[in-house]
Protein backbone atom coordinates (compact mmCIF):
# COMPACT_ATOMS: atom_id res chain seq x y z
CA UNK A 1 0.00 0.00 0.00
CA UNK A 2 1.09 3.56 -0.26
CA UNK A 3 2.37 5.27 2.09
CA UNK A 4 1.17 8.91 1.02
CA UNK A 5 0.23 11.83 3.46
CA UNK A 6 -2.02 14.73 2.89
CA UNK A 7 -1.27 17.20 0.55
CA UNK A 8 0.33 14.47 -1.71
CA UNK A 9 -1.11 13.58 -5.11
CA UNK A 10 -2.41 9.87 -4.75
CA UNK A 11 -5.44 7.84 -6.15
CA UNK A 12 -7.57 5.45 -3.87
CA UNK A 13 -4.51 4.74 -1.62
CA UNK A 14 -4.81 3.34 1.82
CA UNK A 15 -2.84 2.44 4.61
CA UNK A 16 -3.39 0.99 7.96
CA UNK A 17 -1.58 2.00 11.68
CA UNK A 18 -1.65 -1.03 14.00
CA UNK A 19 -1.47 0.13 17.64
CA UNK A 20 -2.39 -3.09 19.18
CA UNK A 21 -5.40 -2.13 20.74
CA UNK A 22 -6.64 -0.41 17.70
CA UNK A 23 -6.03 0.00 13.90
CA UNK A 24 -6.33 3.53 12.44
CA UNK A 25 -7.38 3.12 8.93
CA UNK A 26 -6.63 5.71 6.15
CA UNK A 27 -7.95 6.53 2.67
CA UNK A 28 -6.43 9.13 0.88
CA UNK A 29 -8.98 9.17 -1.59
CA UNK A 30 -11.29 10.51 0.78
CA UNK A 31 -9.69 13.15 2.70
CA UNK A 32 -10.07 16.59 2.67
CA UNK A 33 -7.64 17.68 4.50
CA UNK A 34 -9.31 19.76 7.01
CA UNK A 35 -6.97 19.04 9.49
CA UNK A 36 -9.16 17.72 12.74
CA UNK A 37 -7.01 15.07 13.21
CA UNK A 38 -3.86 16.92 13.22
CA UNK A 39 -4.87 19.39 15.58
CA UNK A 40 -6.61 16.87 17.88
CA UNK A 41 -3.40 14.91 17.90
CA UNK A 42 -0.43 16.85 16.53
CA UNK A 43 1.69 14.13 18.00
CA UNK A 44 0.03 11.46 16.12
CA UNK A 45 -0.92 12.97 12.97
CA UNK A 46 2.00 14.51 11.34
CA UNK A 47 1.60 15.59 7.72
CA UNK A 48 5.09 16.39 7.10
CA UNK A 49 6.72 12.98 8.77
CA UNK A 50 6.84 9.67 7.07
CA UNK A 51 5.04 7.70 8.45
CA UNK A 52 2.74 10.64 8.81
CA UNK A 53 0.49 8.52 11.42
CA UNK A 54 2.32 7.43 14.15
CA UNK A 55 -0.27 5.21 16.22
CA UNK A 56 1.93 4.59 19.05
CA UNK A 57 2.22 8.02 20.55
CA UNK A 58 -1.24 7.95 21.83
CA UNK A 59 -3.60 5.61 23.73
CA UNK A 60 -6.51 3.84 22.10
CA UNK A 61 -9.19 5.64 23.41
CA UNK A 62 -7.37 9.61 22.49
CA UNK A 63 -6.63 8.06 18.56
CA UNK A 64 -10.05 6.53 18.71
CA UNK A 65 -11.69 10.17 19.63
CA UNK A 66 -9.58 11.80 17.37
CA UNK A 67 -10.63 9.70 14.41
CA UNK A 68 -13.67 10.49 15.09
CA UNK A 69 -13.48 14.06 14.34
CA UNK A 70 -12.69 13.14 10.62
CA UNK A 71 -15.11 14.89 8.56
CA UNK A 72 -14.84 12.91 5.52
CA UNK A 73 -14.58 9.62 6.75
CA UNK A 74 -11.21 9.33 5.31
CA UNK A 75 -9.94 8.12 8.47
CA UNK A 76 -11.31 5.41 10.62
CA UNK A 77 -10.83 2.55 12.96
CA UNK A 78 -11.01 -0.97 13.96
CA UNK A 79 -10.79 -2.39 17.75
CA UNK A 80 -8.46 -5.49 18.22
CA UNK A 81 -11.22 -6.15 20.92
CA UNK A 82 -13.98 -7.20 19.03
CA UNK A 83 -16.76 -6.42 21.52
CA UNK A 84 -15.88 -2.36 21.12
CA UNK A 85 -16.49 -2.81 17.14
CA UNK A 86 -20.06 -1.17 16.89
CA UNK A 87 -21.84 -3.34 13.88
CA UNK A 88 -25.81 -2.83 13.50
CA UNK A 89 -28.28 -4.79 11.49
CA UNK A 90 -29.81 -3.16 8.99
CA UNK A 91 -32.99 -3.08 11.22
CA UNK A 92 -31.03 -1.03 13.73
CA UNK A 93 -29.82 1.48 11.40
CA UNK A 94 -31.62 4.85 12.05
CA UNK A 95 -33.41 5.18 8.55
CA UNK A 96 -34.12 9.18 9.57
CA UNK A 97 -33.42 11.31 6.54
CA UNK A 98 -30.47 12.60 5.31
CA UNK A 99 -28.96 16.03 5.82
CA UNK A 100 -27.15 17.85 2.92
CA UNK A 101 -24.99 21.10 3.88
CA UNK A 102 -23.31 23.29 1.09
CA UNK A 103 -20.25 23.95 2.29
CA UNK A 104 -18.77 27.79 1.05
CA UNK A 105 -16.74 27.28 -1.74
CA UNK A 106 -16.66 23.31 -0.93
CA UNK A 107 -17.36 20.47 -1.04
CA UNK A 108 -21.34 19.16 -0.11
CA UNK A 109 -21.08 17.38 3.45
CA UNK A 110 -23.90 14.83 3.28
CA UNK A 111 -24.66 12.90 7.07
CA UNK A 112 -27.58 10.88 8.06
CA UNK A 113 -27.21 6.78 7.46
CA UNK A 114 -26.46 6.70 3.67
CA UNK A 115 -25.77 4.52 0.22
CA UNK A 116 -23.48 5.78 -2.51
CA UNK A 117 -24.67 4.58 -5.15
CA UNK A 118 -23.03 4.87 -8.99
CA UNK A 119 -25.02 5.45 -12.20
CA UNK A 120 -25.90 1.96 -12.80
CA UNK A 121 -26.96 1.40 -9.19
CA UNK A 122 -23.89 -0.25 -7.45
CA UNK A 123 -23.56 0.95 -3.99
CA UNK A 124 -20.17 2.58 -4.00
CA UNK A 125 -19.97 3.25 0.12
CA UNK A 126 -22.40 3.04 2.95
CA UNK A 127 -21.68 5.49 5.17
CA UNK A 128 -23.08 8.21 7.90
CA UNK A 129 -20.74 11.11 6.38
CA UNK A 130 -19.43 11.72 3.08
CA UNK A 131 -17.89 15.03 1.51
CA UNK A 132 -18.73 14.88 -1.88
CA UNK A 133 -17.23 17.40 -4.91
CA UNK A 134 -19.23 20.01 -6.21
CA UNK A 135 -16.18 21.51 -8.20
CA UNK A 136 -15.70 19.23 -10.81
CA UNK A 137 -12.29 18.92 -10.30
CA UNK A 138 -11.44 15.59 -7.65
CA UNK A 139 -9.56 12.62 -8.75
CA UNK A 140 -11.87 10.52 -6.83
CA UNK A 141 -15.72 11.62 -7.82
CA UNK A 142 -18.14 11.23 -6.32
CA UNK A 143 -16.04 12.27 -3.23
CA UNK A 144 -13.77 15.89 -2.60
CA UNK A 145 -10.48 15.15 -2.61
CA UNK A 146 -9.69 18.69 -1.80
CA UNK A 147 -8.99 20.11 -5.43
CA UNK A 148 -11.88 22.78 -5.11
CA UNK A 149 -8.18 24.99 -3.33
CA UNK A 150 -6.17 24.12 -6.14
CA UNK A 151 -8.72 25.09 -8.63
CA UNK A 152 -9.69 28.36 -6.98
CA UNK A 153 -13.30 27.32 -6.89
CA UNK A 154 -15.35 29.53 -5.45
CA UNK A 155 -18.78 29.13 -4.01
CA UNK A 156 -21.52 30.48 -6.64
CA UNK A 157 -24.41 31.46 -4.77
CA UNK A 158 -25.08 34.98 -4.03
Amino acid sequence: MANTSPGESTEKATRDYDQGEITVHWDAGKCTHSANCVRALPRVFRPKARPWINVSAADADALAAAVDTCPSGALAYTWADPARNITTTAEEQDTGSAQVRVTASGPLEVSGQIEILDDDGTVIEVTEKAWLCRCGQSTNKPFCDGSHSKAGFTDPRP
